[in-house]
């Protein structure tokens, strides 16, 4: 029985879509590299679907072989490569506009050679995009954890706070294009309680099979009006720090120095 992404993944996805496709607008992406391919207690592999939609040559590392059929069923183009060391690669030098992750940073325990090899891969631009800890659910989650004793498999919480990282990767020269909230619904992100079943089911979340509502409606090009009203009200403008208390997420875009 297939493990089918909550609703809450549905308009994360929706939101990242509508990211990326303004990213490749705005900066003219032609090659993106996600480094490594996995997923969040989600669908693995396909985070990078919307650059295929806009019509990026898209490379995934390490991807799950379960989600290779989602980019078939898309018809969208796109290479795996496979890696057994992600800090390296053995991959072309500045092989790549674009090179990002999602939830690497908090999670890798090798990331500062990480972070020097996507540096090396990237042509200009770097994307590292996190969960944010100044949401009101991320202390829920946190303290679902505890009260379960389930022991925190999340990452650094440092590298979930959006400015710590900026002085991180500024620290090791990067210039930091942006730093900016996506997926801000008005309701907080994970509890935690969903979590908890899944940490129970004592298997690589990344292995299960898994049902994402979003290929279907990226075939129709057909979205619930619900998820469109959530986008109208994440578009209204209003300071970082302030939508940082309704942002699930946080995305840095970096330029190579």
């Amino acid at each position: 029985m297939a493990e089918i992404e909550g609703k809450g993944l549905d308009y994360e996805r929706y939101a990242l879509n509508k990211l990326f496709k303004r990213m490749v607008r705005t900066h003219g992406f032609r090659s993106v590299l996600e480094i490594p391919a996995k997923g969040e207690k989600a669908m693995p592999s396909i985070y990078s679907i919307a650059f295929g939609e806009a019509g990026c040559e898209v490379t995934l590392v390490n991807a799950e072989e379960k989600s290779k059929g989602a980019w078939q069923e898309l018809g969208f183009p796109v290479t795996y490569r496979q890696c057994d060391d992600l800090t390296r690669s053995g991959f072309e030098d500045e092989g790549y506009d674009l090179v990002w992750n999602f939830m690497t940073l908090p999670q890798y325990e090798g990331r500062e050679a990480l972070l020097r090899e996507m540096v090396r891969l990237s042509r200009s631009h770097l994307l590292f995009i996190a969960v944010n800890r100044f949401n009101p659910g991320f202390f829920s989650h946190r303290t679902a954890h505890r009260i379960f004793d389930v022991p925190w498999t999340h990452g650094d919480v440092r590298f979930m706070n959006p400015f710590y990282v900026r002085k991180y990767l500024e620290e090791r020269g990067l210039h930091v294009v942006r730093v900016g909230a996506v997926d801000t619904p008005p309701y907080p992100d994970s509890l935690g309680f969903r979590d908890m079943r899944l940490h129970r089911m004592n298997v690589d979340l990344n292995k299960i099979e898994w049902e994402s509502r979003t290929i279907g409606w990226m075939k129709t090009g057909k979205y619930p009006l619900k998820l469109k009203l959530f986008y109208l009200l994440e578009g209204l403008p209003m300071p970082l720090p302030i939508k940082l208390v309704y942002a699930h997420l946080y995305y840095i875009l970096a330029r190579k120095p």
